[in-house]
């Protein structure tokens, strides 16, 4: 299975290694295919992820270009404020579609 992740593009060996984040990302999809989902369906949720990264990479690499380490602390830290804020936004999209589609 985890050939098959990495081939859609949801998961990739860093370093010679499945870091944490990867292992989790495994984790979560194999819970999901207990539902009937397989892995080439969540093909979406990468590329949406790949989406994210380029817009904040287009705040950002502004900050990242200043030189010293409070530009680079600031950049990193406006990332995971992004990081953050998608993924409220993300989840109260998918509550309001599905209180649209199923009912409240």
């Amino acid at each position: 299975m985890l050939k098959e992740l990495e081939q859609f593009g949801l998961i990739s060996v860093r370093n010679g290694y499945y870091d944490d984040d990867t292992l989790m990302i495994a984790r979560t999809i194999v819970e999901m295919t207990g539902y009937g989902l397989e892995p080439r369906h969540l093909r979406a949720f990468a590329t949406s992820a790949q989406r994210e990264v380029g817009l904040f990479e287009q705040v950002v690499r502004p900050m990242g270009q200043q030189r010293g380490a409070e530009s680079r602390g600031r950049a990193e830290e406006t990332l995971r404020e992004l990081a953050a804020l998608s993924i409220r936004l993300h989840a109260a999209l998918v509550q309001t579609a599905l209180r649209a589609t199923f009912g409240p």
